[in-house]
């Protein structure tokens, strides 16, 4: 007989096309997975994958297992989200697929007075850039900078995400106040990497440096507002994490440099599940709460 989770395994390294991301993938140190696929291969009777300088090719034989053993994990999924979605107790894990400049810190304090609320449910945050697949149980619910597009999910808008221009007071006391953007020639700026921009919504209508000199750059949101924190020059910052630091400036007045819509999204059988459902509407309450902070709107 063949082990399901071998399987999931082979699939994995089928999708990754090596040992190092599929064990990366999995969370399982590659030497497990390693004798994960040999041991499959031996039930088999044959070899599923080549190894190569550039990582695993597959054989014709593993080439054929890969359809049956979608359709396996599809309907592992689908019995998964089935029996979860008539669960209806108060008790299990919910994990909630967010970026890491919300679930590093302020998602975390938001949801403390859930765990106080339904102590029997475990809040467990999956923090990455990438979108979680939910279809596949990789998470229960996700918060999300767009609008997913399968059938199959049921999301919600709760709020926009919107970034300003902010400067530390130490930044400022070293170089000036600049009064408008029309006056940043002397001024350095910190850039976000293009891929961030990818799910943006609204941009300013003039460039994110005008004229200015650009003295840092990132792909990650958590490290371009430490550099912002840390003086490195002029950048943008989420309103609602900026505007808590008495250490920041907001420069240009309410200008936005861009902002992304927030989406809660899960699985339409997995809101009938007791403790997602709870979640799910603790989320929208909390986002609603706050959506003029997310805006940079301050009454």
């Amino acid at each position: 007989m063949i082990n399901w989770d071998d399987l999931k395994y082979f699939l994995a390294m089928a999708e990754e096309g090596s040992l190092s991301a599929a064990a990366r993938k999995l969370g399982v140190s590659q030497p497990t997975l390693s004798r994960r696929l040999t041991a499959l291969e031996e039930d088999v009777g044959s070899d599923l994958f080549m190894r190569t300088r550039t990582g695993l090719e597959m054989t014709s034989i593993g080439e054929r297992m890969i359809s049956y053993a979608t359709h396996m994990r599809d309907d592992v999924y689908s019995i998964e989200r089935l029996l979860t979605g008539h669960d209806s107790s108060l008790r299990g894990s919910v994990v909630i697929s967010c970026i890491a400049i919300l679930g590093a810190d302020w998602l975390v304090h938001q949801t403390r007075p859930f765990r106080e609320q339904f102590p029997g449910i475990t809040v467990e945050f999956k923090v990455e850039n990438n979108a979680s697949d939910l279809l596949r149980r990789e998470a229960d619910i996700a918060i999300r900078m767009f609008r997913p597009v399968q059938n199959d999910l049921i999301a919600k808008r709760v709020g926009t995400m919107t970034y300003g221009y902010y400067a530390s007071k130490q930044y400022i006391e070293k170089h000036g106040m600049p009064e408008t953007l029309d006056e940043v020639s002397d001024h350095s700026f910190i850039l976000p990497h293009d891929e961030i921009l990818a799910y943006t919504n609204k941009y300013v209508k003039r460039p994110m440096h005008p004229r200015g000199q650009i003295a840092f750059r990132s792909n990650s949101l958590i490290t371009l507002a430490s550099a912002v924190r840390e003086g490195y020059g002029i950048g943008a910052y989420s309103c609602i994490m900026a505007d808590q630091d008495s250490n920041l400036v907001r420069l240009f007045g309410d200008v936005v440099v861009f902002s992304s819509d927030i989406w809660l999204v899960t699985h339409a059988e997995l809101k009938r599940s007791a403790r997602i459902r709870a979640m799910y509407d603790f989320l929208t309450d909390v986002f609603k709460e706050h959506a003029d902070a997310f805006e940079g709107i301050q009454r």
